[in-house]
């Protein structure tokens, strides 16, 4: 089945234009094909570095029915501010060796600015283990 899954757009286009002005962009859908995860090196003078994954969670990663203000300016700049959607999944991936990571894939309250290039921004990540992931209100304490 197809459930779970972004539409996917074949080909693509080079110089894509969108006039100036404010929008409200509606239906995102977010569906990664990989994830890495920034691990420390077994070794001291080693850096960390990011390590592929196998993915442990099926297919409930997508983030979809993405909402909110979309603003392009007249030099092109984008700025985007997520307010509604589906916008966070519990993932867990593991590491070669075996271990296994949890996390949260998100995007709540994104708030990205840039151009059709490079755009991203700064976003909350709720807690995965604490209460308040399953109880954005905080009844019953942690």
């Amino acid at each position: 089945g197809v459930a779970n899954t972004c539409a996917i757009i074949a080909g693509g286009e080079d110089g894509f234009k969108v006039k100036a002005g404010k929008y409200t962009l509606k239906k995102l859908c977010l569906e990664p094909t990989s994830f890495t995860v920034k691990a420390e090196s077994q070794f001291k003078d080693k850096k960390e570095d990011f390590q592929k994954t196998k993915l442990m969670t099926r297919l409930t990663y997508t983030l979809d029915e993405i909402e909110g203000p979309l603003e392009v300016g007249n030099d092109g700049s984008l700025k985007f501010e997520e307010k509604d959607g589906i916008d966070y999944a519990a993932v867990t991936v593991q590491l070669p060796g075996g271990e296994r990571v949890p996390f949260l894939f998100t995007i709540k309250e994104l708030n990205a600015t840039g151009n059709a290039n490079a755009f991203g921004g700064p976003f909350l990540v709720p807690s995965y283990r604490g209460s308040s992931f399953l109880d954005p209100k905080g009844r019953g304490g942690s």
